[in-house]
């Protein structure tokens, strides 16, 4: 798939080009590209139409996005009754590589994910590190040990195992490209419990 060639293409120039993203985890060698069957949520279509500012740096992986999103396998890995269906209908990811990705990958997994405006991405935690790596329009990103962090195009935010976060969008939306990398690369994200 033309594709998904041109957004894994994309996604290496600017994990090799990013220091954060390359000492966080180096790019898989292991790719092989596999069979997806698309499965398209209400976020793919904000994905395709998205404005957002993105940085010279992250445009061309944005444009590639945009034209893989209609033939991703777009999950929501929340219900209704946790996050809301306000949530739901403006939130989104796909596995671009990983165990279960478009393109398969036993060494790391990365996802790109969608949250559309004014949205409250509620505390939460996996066992797997985490790296966020903004490609288009910002966040507020929150733990528990560091104040917020406002985080735009071409900026990071990384999370250690199991550390509780949180995300709130503003008046736009956020679309990221998300690297997980040890222990836990086959779980899910929990929401904290009060």
């Amino acid at each position: 798939m033309s594709v998904l060639l041109a957004a894994l293409e994309a996604a290496k120039a600017l994990h090799l080009s990013t220091p954060d993203l390359r000492d966080f985890a180096p790019w898989p060698v292991d790719l092989q590209v596999t069979d997806v069957t698309p499965n398209l949520i209400p976020a793919t279509q904000h994905v395709v139409d998205c404005t957002a500012p993105t940085a010279d740096q992250t445009a061309d992986f944005v444009n590639a996005i945009k034209a893989l999103a209609p033939h991703a396998s777009w999950k929501r890995t929340y219900t209704e009754e946790e996050v809301g269906a306000e949530f739901l209908s403006r939130y989104g990811y796909f596995e671009l590589y990983g165990p279960t990705g478009m393109a398969k990958s036993e060494s790391c997994r990365a996802y790109v994910g969608y949250w559309g405006e004014n949205l409250v991405y509620d505390w939460h935690h996996h066992e797997a590190e985490e790296m966020y790596f903004a490609l288009a329009g910002a966040a507020t990103f929150m733990t528990e040990e560091n104040d917020a962090v406002f985080v735009t195009p071409g900026q990071t935010q990384m999370h250690t195992s199991n550390q509780p976060h949180a995300m709130a969008t503003g008046a736009g939306p956020i679309l990221t490209y998300i690297v997980w990398r040890g222990p836990g690369l086959a779980g899910l994200p929990q929401m904290r419990v009060e």
